[in-house]
């Protein structure tokens, strides 16, 4: 074979690849938007896991089930997370983002626990990583594999829900920040800011609505796949996404 032979076969061969490559990549994007609950994570952003999980039972006497409250995870914007880990009590970390990697820190005296989640579809989260640090000692370092459902999706729809603390006073029954309805009114636990326009652009004109101020859904619009309610708040109005109720009490 000649030279100029064999190297136009191998230039076919490359564009034969990209094709197939090209492909596949629009195949996994036509299946994702088709099925908003896939496994399939395009490109997952540091917002994506805000919000509440809750932990899938891993009883095989419960299959298919998800705890009300025990081990539920809310991940916050601000880069708190909650963990209700008893009836009535809770735990605070800290998390950040960091290349497809959602990292948990907790100290307590001189114990460092660090955590990693990772998100296996848009509304399914895996815990990955648990390590323990003791006075400076790496005292465990193991893959839980726990599994979590997004509070409030079509996911969590389709599954039983246990409500291991069935005497609980203190049940937080979660609203989805979704799915307000227009004309109701909420009342925010965590300081909120309202945009003067949806679409998040004017951040000159943001003011804050306080916790525990009720605010009344006026109008509601989707933009970019994040839902924005122009609300009432303290005689003013605004718009506030989805995003920034995400983990709040909402009663």
């Amino acid at each position: 074979m000649s030279i100029q032979k064999g190297i136009g076969l191998l230039a076919v061969l490359v564009v034969i690849g990209i094709g197939l490559l090209f492909s596949i990549k629009q195949s996994d994007i036509k299946h994702a938007e088709s099925n908003p609950t896939s496994n399939v994570i395009l490109e997952p952003t540091r917002d994506d896991i805000v919000g509440q999980w809750r932990s899938v039972v891993e009883n095989p006497a419960h299959k298919n089930t998800l705890a009300r409250r025990y081990m539920r995870h809310t991940f916050y914007q601000d880069g708190e997370l909650i963990v209700e880990n008893e009836e009535n009590s809770s735990l605070s970390s800290n998390w950040e983002y960091d290349n497809g990697i959602y990292m948990v820190t907790r100290t307590s005296g001189t114990s460092k626990f660090i955590e990693q989640f990772k998100l296996t579809g848009h509304d399914t989260l895996e815990r990955i990583l648990f390590q323990s640090i003791i006075d400076g000692k790496p005292l465990a370092n193991y893959n839980p594999e726990d599994k979590f459902v997004r509070q409030g999706s079509s996911v969590e729809a389709a599954m039983k829900i246990l409500n291991i603390f069935e005497s609980s006073n203190d049940v937080t029954n979660f609203i989805d920040p979704n799915n307000l309805s227009v004309g109701t009114s909420y009342t925010l636990s965590r300081k909120t800011p309202l945009m003067p326009n949806y679409g998040g652009s004017d951040f000159a004109g943001i003011i804050y609505a306080i916790p525990g101020q009720p605010i009344k859904i006026l109008e509601q619009k989707l933009v970019k796949n994040v839902t924005w309610y122009r609300v009432e708040a303290g005689g003013r109005e605004g718009w506030i996404n989805s995003i920034a109720l995400y983990g709040q009490k909402l009663d």
